[in-house]
């Protein structure tokens, strides 16, 4: 029998000293990739939609730069997935946040190495198996830079990551419209958003890339916002410039009753701070309880009942998670469906609270436009 050329360590200290610290480490066992990304530091000034300009960092692509959030990443369960890291200044890491590759994968510079060449991150997320919680990756996570990983988040080193169900016979799809999970609901593929609400402190965006490293005090404890932004859109349109990725006029939504699929908001909290989202109605006053929750930290809500029985989605045990309010924190995600109930004019109110005193620091509104 041949020795397996898989390394066996017996902890994670083991693991991690037998590292290369920093550099250019190889990828272990690489394979040919489904879905490759080239990913490279990038540093730009940019102008938010309140007059503020600030210096950001971020990732960019051959295909997107200079945006902010960094670009969507988007694959399907079973892919193998190649992002390839070249910082150019100073080291990071890419961690891919909620997803668990294994340690060399995940980013996570202090349990096995920071990159300052290049590095190919690869991973498989996991095919989903329709009435099975322990199964499938389907959902919606996010990934940043895990090096002095407060300032380098709250600098703009995080984009989003998207990540499809396979298609099941036993669950086609409809023309026009894609499945949150393999066997989850179906939602218009034409009005999917992506909602990312985000708050800046100018006073850190003037540090550089190792503030704090040493053990000095920056004030990296104290997080003072004099911003809030709303960033992201719908995901068919994409970004529609340079800058920054910011929601411009009204979501859509399709209305009760009218036979089409709902719309699927995919909402990812970018703060150090709580949010609160309220849906009311076009005056903002009367709560409308218009959203559905089925999914969270890229796990679908599931009947588990039953230990030694499927777990069909919650929806279809009769228990559908509706609500006018949603209050997450810091690098929670939500999957939302929205299901206005009649045609016409609704409000969100998305409000950044302080996290100690739940003070409403800022107040931002979008019109959600029932067709």
């Amino acid at each position: 029998m041949s020795e397996s050329p898989h390394h066996l360590y017996r902890s994670q200290v083991e693991f991690s000293s037998d590292q290369i610290q920093e550099g250019s480490p190889e990828t272990e066992f690489l394979e040919d990739a489904d879905q490759s990304y080239e990913l490279d530091f990038r540093s730009d000034d940019m102008e938010f939609d309140d007059g503020a300009e600030h210096e950001m960092w971020f990732f960019e692509t051959d295909e997107i730069e200079k945006t902010f959030p960094s670009p969507l990443l988007r694959l399907t369960e079973g892919e193998i997935f190649h992002g390839t890291v070249s910082p150019s200044k100073g080291a990071h890491t890419i961690h891919w946040h909620g997803i668990e590759p294994d340690p060399r994968n995940d980013g996570v510079g202090h349990t096995s190495f920071v990159v300052s060449g290049h590095y190919t991150y690869q991973w498989v997320p996991e095919i989903g198996h329709s009435g099975d919680a322990n199964s499938g990756a389907a959902g919606t996570y996010f990934y940043h830079c895990h090096v002095n990983t407060p300032l380098h988040v709250q600098m703009g080193m995080f984009g989003p990551v998207v990540i499809d169900p396979v298609v099941d016979p036993k669950y086609p799809v409809r023309p026009n419209t894609r499945r949150a999970f393999v066997d989850g609901p179906e939602y218009d593929i034409d009005t999917e958003a992506i909602l990312i609400p985000y708050s800046l402190d100018p006073r850190w965006h003037e540090m550089n890339h190792a503030a704090g490293l040493s053990g000095e005090d920056v004030g990296l404890d104290r997080f003072e916002p004099e911003h809030f932004y709303l960033l992201g859109g719908e995901l068919a349109k994409g970004p529609e410039d340079e800058g920054p990725w910011q929601l411009r006029g009204a979501l859509r939504a399709k209305a009760a009753g009218t036979g089409g699929a709902p719309t699927l908001v995919r909402l990812l909290n970018a703060n150090y701070f709580p949010v609160d989202m309220h849906f009311t109605d076009a005056a903002g006053t009367t709560p409308v309880p218009m959203a559905e929750l089925i999914s969270h930290d890229g796990r679908p809500f599931r009947d588990t009942s039953d230990p030694l029985g499927e777990s069909p989605p919650i929806r279809d045990a009769g228990s559908p998670l509706i609500t006018s309010i949603i209050n997450f924190g810091a690098a929670e995600r939500y999957d939302i469906l929205l299901h206005p109930p009649a045609a016409g004019k609704y409000t969100l109110k998305v409000d950044l609270l302080h996290w100690i005193t739940e003070a409403i620091l800022f107040t931002r509104v979008v019109t959600i436009t029932a067709e």
